[in-house]
């Protein structure tokens, strides 16, 4: 994959498959620059919102060809007339701030350095004007870029060893079932950009991706995957903060649904609602294909080839029959997996420590300060 996204190389080995899927098209290093760009644009509306949200704390130098920021221009606009503002955003300047108040009422995440008014401004001009993502960013002074690159996570497929295997048991999990787990690199499009097939059904999460990462597996400079609990937190792998409210459906059964205890819960929403890409992800596969839910015995490098196979058939339908529903998405894959470790309470091995969790720190403390100043702020 390009140093745009992330570069893996493929890799086997008696207990581990691995290989690299695209979601548009076959990256290679020629086009990746351009491919990051297309995969950018499009993003649905309401990604590219939260993605704004988890900006990095040492953001980039912007190319600006005006001197206001995007909330002076979106002010200032708003001083024109009736019907100047009314041309632009199909809203008075009066309705114009009335729908932003009213979906500040209905719990609209914003966050990071955007305001509400920003918000609304990008969207309308979007839906009104067909603005190209390029010209709402050169309007509103905000990079095309977002440091998140997607999720990562880990499943479990039904698994059968080989019948001489002499240690069977490592495949059973903390649910004890025969399992391979397997680690998925998801795209905030839904689509796998990596999965690593044929560990023991025993294996951490946090261990399959350490020796994804010895076998080549790297991150680009100030950019990270979203991660869940059971990962350590570093600068290129984010996660939540722990003993706190995280997963989503505890989220939704508060009244009202915005209302945060403090900085830490707001970041663990939001993170939660970015990440949960990858859980989405796994329910639409295994309920697109059912042979990951009832495994044959097959020979068991067989069985690992089946789910980077049936990975890549979900790149290729996403691609070719986008929104088309043929089938019913496997409920037991959102939010809290069929992985015991998923858990933000739970205790995770060490992906790495030092330098890198001390950079991952200060990268979370950066991100939850903007989302939780921002949300005081409007």
């Amino acid at each position: 994959m390009s140093s745009d996204e992330s570069s893996h190389e493929e890799m086997s080995s008696d207990d581990m498959s691995y290989d690299e899927m695209s979601s548009d098209e076959d990256v290679s290093s020629d086009d990746a620059n351009n491919y990051s760009k297309r995969r950018e644009r499009n993003k649905r509306v309401a990604a590219w919102w939260f993605n704004a949200a988890m900006c990095a704390a040492d953001s980039r130098e912007l190319k600006r060809g005006r001197k206001l920021s995007g909330a002076e221009y979106i002010r200032e606009t708003l001083r024109g007339s009736d019907s100047y503002v009314q041309e632009i955003y199909r809203l008075t300047p009066e309705n114009f701030r009335l729908l932003g108040d009213e979906l500040l009422a209905r719990g609209l995440p914003t966050g990071g350095d955007l305001i509400i008014e920003e918000h609304v401004g990008m969207f309308l001009q979007l839906v009104a004007q067909g603005s190209p993502i390029r010209k709402l960013c050169f309007d509103f002074q905000h990079s095309e870029e977002t440091d998140a690159l997607g999720a990562i996570d880990g499943t479990h497929i039904p698994a059968f060893p080989e019948r001489d295997e002499p240690f069977k048991e490592r495949w059973r999990n903390g649910k004890g079932n025969m399992t391979q787990n397997v680690m998925a690199v998801v795209d905030f499009n839904g689509n796998f950009r990596a999965v690593v097939a044929g560990w023991e059904g025993s294996a951490h999460d946090s261990l399959v991706l350490r020796r994804t990462i010895d076998a080549g597996f790297t991150v680009p400079e100030g950019r990270y995957y979203l991660v869940d609990g059971g990962y350590a937190n570093t600068h290129q792998f984010l996660a939540p903060y722990r003993g706190k409210t995280y997963h989503l459906a505890q989220f939704q059964q508060r009244r009202p649904r915005n209302r945060y205890e403090n900085a830490e819960e707001l970041y663990n929403h939001r993170h939660a609602q970015l990440r949960n890409v990858v859980e989405k992800a796994f329910g639409i596969l295994k309920g697109r294909f059912r042979i990951l839910k009832d495994m044959h015995r097959y020979k068991y490098s067989f069985q690992t080839n089946l789910v980077i196979a049936c990975c890549v058939l979900h790149n290729f339908i996403n691609r070719h029959q986008k929104g088309q529903v043929d089938f019913e998405e496997d409920a037991t894959s959102s939010d809290d997996s069929d992985d015991p470790d998923n858990d933000v309470s739970s205790t995770s091995a060490n992906v790495s420590g030092g330098t890198d969790a001390q950079r991952g720190g200060a990268l979370r403390d950066s991100i939850r300060d903007k989302l939780w100043n921002a949300r005081r702020t409007n």
